[in-house]
Parts: C-alpha cells; sequence; structure tokens
C-alpha cells in the first residue's frame, strides 16, 4: 500500500487592489500577439510587452513601439484594461498540480463545522497584530464595509469570477456607494475618505490529502482538515507575503476594516475592505 500526500496550499490564490493606484501600472509580460489598431484605423500585429502609466509597450520585429493609450482605438483599450484585471487576479502562490484531487460530497458531509463569525475575527485581530508590530494604529471593524466584504465574497462564487471588479464592472468603491455606504458622507472619526482598498483571496479548508492506494488503485482517502485559526494565519500570511496586499495591510491613512468570507464546498473565499 503506498500512500501520497497532496498539499492544498496551492489552493490559495491572492489578489490586492488599491482604489488610488493607477489601473495601469503594471508589466504585463505573457506574449500576447495580437492585431492592434488606433482611432485613425492603422493596424500593426505586435506583442504586447507592457503597460506603463498611460502608455502601452508593443514589441516587433526585434524592437518596442510605445504608444500613448488614448491612441488605440476602445476595443484595443478595452482589452488592455481587461488583460490587466485578469493578471491582477490570477496570482498563484505554489505551483498547481493538474490532477489534485477535490473533495466528494461524502467527504464534506463528515467535514469539521467552520464558524464564519469565528474565522472573520481572526482575521481581522491577526491584520491588527501584524500593524501593531510595525507601530501602525489598529483597524476598527465597521459593519457597514463588513456586509459590503462578505457580499463581493460570495458574489465571486456565484458568478464564478476572481477579481475586484465584478462583472457589473464596478469596483469596490462603486459597489459601496450601491449599498449607500454612509462613510462617504460622514465619518465617524470626521475625517473625509473618497473610496475603498481591498484585498481578495481563496484558500482551501484543509491542508493535505493522503490516498491510500492497493494494486495501483485508490482504496481510500485522509482528509486533514484546518481550523479557523490555522485558515486565519494561512490567509493573513499569504496577504503579508505579497507586496500589493502588505501595502494595503499597513496603509497608515485607513481606520476601518470589513472581513467578509464566503464558504463553499472546499473553498473559502475572502475580502478584506479598508477604509
Amino acid at each position: 500500500m503506498s500512500r501520497i500526500s497532496y498539499f492544498a496550499k496551492f489552493f490559495c490564490q491572492f489578489c490586492a487592489w488599491c482604489v488610488f493606484c493607477s489601473a495601469l501600472e503594471a508589466n504585463l509580460e505573457g506574449g500576447v500577439v495580437r492585431a492592434w489598431k488606433n482611432v485613425d484605423g492603422r493596424k500593426i500585429q505586435a506583442v504586447l510587452r507592457g503597460v506603463k502609466e498611460d502608455r502601452i509597450i508593443l514589441f516587433k520585429d526585434g524592437r518596442e513601439y510605445v504608444f500613448p493609450l488614448s491612441r488605440l482605438s476602445e476595443r484595443d483599450r478595452e482589452f488592455v484594461i481587461k488583460h490587466r484585471q485578469e493578471k491582477q487576479a490570477g496570482v498563484l502562490l505554489t505551483s498547481v498540480s493538474k490532477d489534485f484531487p477535490y473533495l466528494t460530497d461524502k467527504e464534506l458531509a463528515i467535514a469539521p463545522k467552520i464558524s464564519v463569525d469565528l474565522l472573520e475575527k481572526t482575521v481581522l485581530f491577526l491584520t491588527n497584530e501584524f500593524r501593531k508590530t510595525l507601530k501602525v494604529s489598529e483597524l476598527k471593524e465597521m459593519r457597514e464595509v463588513s456586509v459590503i466584504a462578505r457580499t463581493h465574497s460570495r458574489d465571486m462564487q456565484v458568478r464564478g469570477f476572481f477579481s475586484h471588479d465584478n462583472p457589473d464592472g464596478e469596483s469596490p468603491t462603486d459597489r459601496a456607494q450601491k449599498a449607500d455606504f454612509s462613510g462617504f458622507g460622514k465619518n465617524p472619526d470626521g475625517k473625509t475618505r473618497y473610496g475603498l482598498s481591498e484585498n481578495i483571496g481563496r484558500v482551501g479548508r484543509y491542508s493535505s490529502i493522503q490516498q491510500s492506494k492497493r494494486n495501483g488503485k485508490v482504496v481510500g482517502r485522509k482528509v486533514s482538515w484546518q481550523s479557523e485559526d490555522q485558515l486565519a494565519r494561512q490567509i493573513v500570511q499569504g496577504f503579508i507575503d505579497s507586496p500589493d496586499h502588505k501595502k494595503n495591510l499597513l496603509d497608515p491613512t485607513k481606520a476601518y476594516i470589513g472581513v467578509g468570507i464566503h464558504i463553499y464546498r472546499e473553498h473559502i473565499f475572502v475580502t478584506q475592505n479598508f477604509f
């Protein structure tokens, strides 16, 4: 009988977004080859090398060509923005095994229950503990912000996306405005703030799965489940290990936070909104 362990940390995905950052300050290396058109209808077949501020960098025949984003056709501008969002949303922290075994209904039926409330509170606690170690003021939980965060976590699962902008094109600040968030009009601390920053993540409920085999066939599996404390530590550590997430965690201009968790089968969707 052989036993093979499948580790689930690769099942972590994280994405960070700040409302005050330019939507196009990123390198889009990836060899995207397509026909680009400018506003005058002229075309060039080239590779998307990158985007910096308001300029697009294309690569063709060993040379780089830099164009103002405003000179691209509307369709190509939309392509660049969408591609950038997909690159943001696809941050994968560890390697992926294509044959990773997903959980069956039977395995999920005997899984230990997870307290969403406890998990959210632990993520908030660990976030503030991290801020305190670097002498940054604590964040206060704001119920309205938590509701906005939970709604986004659930929406990502229900509509099958992983991004800060939802399929309707709404950013975290747009969603807050749609929810009539009172903080934009009046803050408890009297300070004016104009938007929400956001971290999102997705992790698995288990740390590993061991498969027992006999004559080359799987005859049993043992799932090692994670507790709320273990999950919260994995989530916050993942944010700390990513520069963009860490920047949001330590932003001294933010005074309030909302943490929203949504659980679906073996998936845990996490949203942190900062205000």
